[in-house]
């Protein structure tokens, strides 16, 4: 029984509770497996499968106490300085309730001209950093490692959408990174990421840094028979009922991708009170919702794109959800884009502007919702 009912328990895009957490019993013990045997992971998956809810949940509910952990995300990083700010500050905040804790990072970094201030009405410390505040960040890295090392407890630091650093600003990064981390001994790090060619680059080719550096783990879609057990128990939980073809229709739209189907039973669960069923007939109010919501951003995204791109993207929409090889000529023909090689440019500039994305070489829409609004316009 949940212990404390939310108005939608539906959770979008963060990470609540273990009860609102969609099994991933298998995935939560290899990646405890992992931790608790001292090795570096590399968690890959589509954008938007529970990567992230994976690591928050593990880190909250499946670690012994002995464990520290700590999860930036580098997604929006430009460059080392934002990306040791982020762990900085996830450091300091993890730490900052505990006064013994605190003196001694303080200690230890001296990299830093941070503001630390009281609470003048709960009395506890609040750390104050600014991105300016960071003006060596290799040595502030180091000291920050060092602290980590330092703990008595075991530390694991969890990079979300590590493959950005291959489009840092400074050239040597992959070096730098792990010539640091190649030397700690209690320090443990999760890589995750979403794009498969780039994470593979970084942590395969024998002539990079990270090379032979991890254990790979691959984050694949939660089994749908899973999935429709724990939409009919959240239901019930709110003395709803639903059917459990809505969901399956709903799990194959969106390929089993999470994000996409907590967004749809998050609708799905407004529609019906108290009492009541929401069946088959909802799916398509369901899909037209989640579409529509998002029309303005789709009709600038449409706008934005060239002719060929457009004729590209909406020969994929016309076959989604199939998986298609784009320069086969019975495509090509099909659609009319002419030739091959149009189509690998249209192709390229679109995965430039992350409108598709390369997943074991075959192309696929980042947003599957833009996919459908298509279809629909």
């Amino acid at each position: 029984m949940i212990m404390k009912q939310l108005s939608n328990p539906f959770v979008i895009g963060k990470y609540v509770d273990k009860d609102y957490f969609c099994d991933r019993e298998k995935e939560s013990e290899l990646l405890v497996h992992h931790i608790m045997n001292g090795r570096h992971v590399t968690l890959m998956s589509e954008r938007r499968m529970g990567k992230t809810g994976l690591i928050e949940h593990v880190f909250t509910n499946r670690l012994p106490d002995e464990y520290e952990t700590f999860l930036i995300d580098v997604y929006t990083c430009k460059n080392l300085r934002e990306m040791v700010y982020l762990l900085a500050n996830e450091v300091f905040k993890k730490i900052s309730k505990k006064q013994p804790l605190l003196e001694k990072l303080l200690s230890i970094v001296h990299s830093l001209k941070a503001t630390l201030s009281y609470n003048s009405l709960t009395g506890q410390p609040e750390f104050g950093l600014g991105l300016g505040e960071i003006t060596q960040p290799e040595v502030t890295l180091d000291e920050i490692l060092s602290y980590l090392e330092a703990s008595d407890k075991v530390c694991v630091v969890a990079i979300d959408e590590f493959q950005k650093i291959a489009s840092f600003e400074e050239d040597n990064i992959e070096a730098l990174l792990r010539t640091r981390i190649q030397h700690l001994k209690k320090t443990q790090f999760i890589f995750a990421g979403s794009e498969r060619h780039l994470l593979e680059g970084i942590f395969n080719d024998p002539a990079r840094p990270f090379y032979n550096s991890v254990v790979f783990m691959q984050l694949l879609p939660i089994d749908e028979n899973e999935y429709i057990r724990f939409c009919q128990r959240l239901f019930s939980l709110y003395d709803k009922t639903v059917s459990e073809t809505l969901v399956s229709r709903l799990y194959d739209c969106f390929q089993g991708v999470t994000w996409y189907l907590q967004l749809s039973m998050n609708e799905a669960f407004t529609i019906v009170e108290r009492g009541g069923y929401v069946g088959e007939e909802a799916y398509e109010h369901i899909l037209n919702h989640m579409v529509d919501s998002k029309r303005f951003t789709f009709e600038d995204r449409y706008v934005s794109l060239t002719e060929k791109q457009k004729a590209v993207l909406l020969a994929i929409a016309a076959e989604y959800p199939k998986e298609l090889t784009l320069t086969s000529q019975a495509f090509i023909a099909k659609y009319n884009l002419k030739t091959a090689s149009s189509v690998q440019t249209a192709v390229k500039g679109l995965m430039e502007k992350g409108i598709l994305n390369d997943y074991h070489g075959i192309k696929r829409p980042a947003d599957l919702l833009f996919m459908l609004w298509l279809k629909k316009y």
